[in-house]
């Protein structure tokens, strides 16, 4: 009844241009939304750890100024910054 017709084995394919231009867009969308995301989230914490070490650095110089003994402050100074480290995690 109606003519056998030839199936093609080969696997369809896209020419060459097509999937370059393809692959720019994906990778350029990609960067695009890990742009985004590092504008939009470091700003906050980065203001926080600002602010808890000029926090732990003003409690250091009113050590000092109170005690005169710098090992102590300096102790007191590093436990400030290490608790400023582990609140950012």
């Amino acid at each position: 009844m109606f003519p056998a017709r030839r199936i093609p084995y080969e696997p369809a394919w896209s020419p060459p241009v097509k999937r370059r231009r393809t692959m720019l867009i994906a990778t350029a969308g990609l960067f695009l939304a890990v742009a985004l995301a590092a504008l939009m989230m470091p700003p906050c914490l980065v203001r926080a750890e600002a602010s808890c070490s000029s926090g732990c650095k003003a409690a250091y110089g009113a050590c000092y100024k109170k005690s005169q003994d710098r090992s102590k402050c300096q102790a007191q100074l590093q436990r400030c910054l290490e608790g400023c480290i582990r609140g950012k995690h």
